[in-house]
């Protein structure tokens, strides 16, 4: 097995829609939901398209596409000497089941943070479940006293 990191091409939009649709549904109990998916993807792949302001990263073992990472990209107010701030907020990382326990979702952050990095952000962000708190650390990132949330729904 060679696992290659790299960026997701516009062909491959479905595909991150079914990952995303499998993640979604791996933490929730019983079963996947049969129905939805096609309706989903086709939502999905219409919002991606549009956006510019979003870098996927795959994991691909051949053709196939075993991890997906997303890296969501905002503008800040310009402060003088640096007129075009950025961050950066990872979202959505995913790794096939099969594929967990090999470095893989590591590489997939990794990669987004050199995305980052290369878009000019001056941070990048994660608000990550507790399970994977230890790949964020592993991969740099430290907790960050100032950052405070006030979440908008219940």
């Amino acid at each position: 097995m060679t696992i290659k990191i790299r960026e997701a091409t516009q062909a491959e939009t479905a595909e991150l829609a079914r990952l995303r649709w499998r993640s979604t549904f791996e933490r929730q109990p019983g079963p996947e939901p049969v129905d939805g998916l096609d309706d989903y993807v086709r939502s999905f792949s219409a919002w991606w398209e549009r956006r510019e302001d979003y870098v996927a990263v795959v994991a691909a073992d051949g053709t196939r596409l075993v991890g997906v990472g997303f890296l969501a990209l905002a503008g800040r107010v310009p402060v003088p000497g640096d007129l075009d701030r950025r961050t950066g907020d990872i979202q959505s990382v995913f790794v096939l089941p099969d594929y967990r326990g090999q470095g893989i979702g590591s590489m997939v952050v990794r990669a987004l943070v050199d995305h980052g990095r290369e878009r000019g952000c001056s941070r990048v962000t994660v608000h990550s479940g507790t399970r994977a708190v230890p790949v964020y650390e592993r991969v740099g990132f430290q907790h960050d006293q100032h950052l405070m949330v006030h979440p908008l729904t219940d």
